[in-house]
């Protein structure tokens, strides 16, 4: 809002976010685009902060950030793969918390 100083709709904002594109006038898709890919950059920094370097490690991506990654970040096709199976995540959850019963039954 502060940017196109009016409000635009969740769901073309979402379209975009999904997409990369929209039916909307090129000034606004461009804020759009723009704002998701500065958040994008961010997102990259902080992994780095934290250890990860895109030259020797490879990324997996699951859920929904994985459109944002692939429609307003640069990357290395090789070191960065996208799961696109939207249960991975509760499925690697539901992995974890077998191990860690399996773990205190030996106990």
């Amino acid at each position: 809002m502060q940017k196109t100083q009016r409000k635009l709709s969740d769901a073309i904002i979402d379209e975009v976010l999904i997409t990369g594109t929209a039916n909307i006038g090129p000034a606004d898709l461009k804020i759009i685009k723009s704002v998701a890919a500065e958040y994008v950059r961010d997102i990259f920094r902080r992994l780095r902060e934290h250890g990860y370097d895109e030259n020797t490690m490879m990324l997996y991506i699951t859920g929904g950030g994985g459109c944002l990654v692939r429609n307003f970040y640069r990357f290395n096709a090789d070191r960065v793969k996208f799961v696109e199976d939207i249960c991975a995540a509760a499925k690697g959850y539901e992995y974890l918390a077998e191990a860690q019963i399996k773990a205190e039954a030996r106990i």
